[in-house]
């Protein structure tokens, strides 16, 4: 990683990026919304502009000149009810508002607005690691263009970058466990919550907002430990679960119809509410029903088999009772 590192320019735009989603990685999520802020290293390296003046806040403003793409995604899966109540978005809603999904159509944009920027380009996510950058893979995957779609972009995750700047303090001011969630982080700069959170641009604003705390020896890791995008394994093989489950779902919809079929065919006979609600195996083949039940016997039949040998008997009966004596 050194000799790669000192062999390459330092990143001169950094793209801050968050990515919301239908839930969590267990549950193969697509994204409902995208946000990227473009901005020239020079603008973190500088001053920082002023929050306003006579303002609680010690937030810096964001630098004025970044380039900004936020897309809102149509996903094609339901949304877990934890996303949907945290993100405010939901499947029915971006349907509603004819939003497209994660085409080709997206990956060209994403691409045209990384090409206007002065490379090195390095995408900068908070936990995307873990999340943002597998996840964007595999959709790149779905969209069938490949893990190489975003060729000569480097990525980082700013967790890494706040700890190991953390751990590189002096010890009391890292002797505590602290937590690394953009909420937390922020709120111990600047002593209150980030706006408009989970939302793609406002969790980008924010994290925007921590690196310009600290954004010199920030800029060196990075330059240091940024790593290819291509290197990153999508989350899960998009493609292949889509054909697997159109699979299994086309033959389950067979097996249930073949159900249907046969309890409709048992039950066509019955008439009555009970036989309407009862569902039951389909009927054995015609042939057996010709084979006589004991139970349809006539009662006359009984008799004429029976009568004789109950005379008989008698008759018997009479003619040794004399001789018992």
């Amino acid at each position: 990683m050194g000799l790669e590192a000192a062999s390459r320019r330092p990143m001169e735009t950094l793209v801050f990026m968050d990515l919301e989603a239908t839930g969590l990685p267990f549950s193969q999520p697509k994204v409902t919304e995208l946000c990227l802020v473009a901005i020239h290293r020079h603008a973190l390296e500088g001053p920082q502009p002023a929050p306003p003046t006579g303002g609680p806040s010690q937030v810096p403003l964001p630098p004025r000149v970044a380039d900004k793409l936020c897309v809102c995604v149509a996903p094609g899966k339901a949304c877990s009810s934890a996303a949907s109540n945290l993100t405010g978005l939901n499947t029915a809603m971006l349907t509603a508002y004819r939003r497209r999904g994660f085409d080709s159509g997206l990956v060209d944009l994403l691409q045209a607005f990384l090409q206007r920027q002065p490379p090195p380009v390095c995408l900068v996510a908070h936990n995307g690691d873990r999340f943002d950058f597998p996840l964007l893979q595999a959709e790149l995957s779905w969209a069938r263009h490949g893990t190489d779609a975003l060729s000569g972009v480097f990525c980082v995750d700013s967790i890494s970058a706040l700890r190991a700047l953390d751990h590189s303090s002096p010890p009391r001011e890292c002797s505590q466990r602290k937590s690394y969630s953009l909420g937390n982080v922020y709120t111990r700069l600047y002593g209150q919550a980030p706006p408009d959170t989970h939302t793609a641009e406002g969790d980008v604003l924010a994290l925007v907002s921590i690196c310009q705390a600290r954004p010199q020896p920030l800029l060196h890791w990075i330059d240091t430990h940024a790593r290819s995008f291509s290197s990153i394994k999508p989350m899960y093989e998009a493609g292949a679960v889509t054909d697997q489950g159109a699979a299994c779902d086309t033959k389950t919809k067979t097996e249930r119809q073949k159900l249907r079929t046969a309890t409709k065919l048992a039950t066509s006979g019955d008439t009555s509410p009970a036989g309407r609600r009862r569902r039951c195996r389909p009927e054995a083949p015609s042939h057996s029903r010709s084979i006589p039940r004991a139970s349809n016997l006539n009662t006359s039949h009984l008799l004429a088999i029976l009568g004789p040998l109950v005379i008989l008997t008698v008759a018997v009966a009479l003619y040794w009772v004399p001789w018992s004596f």
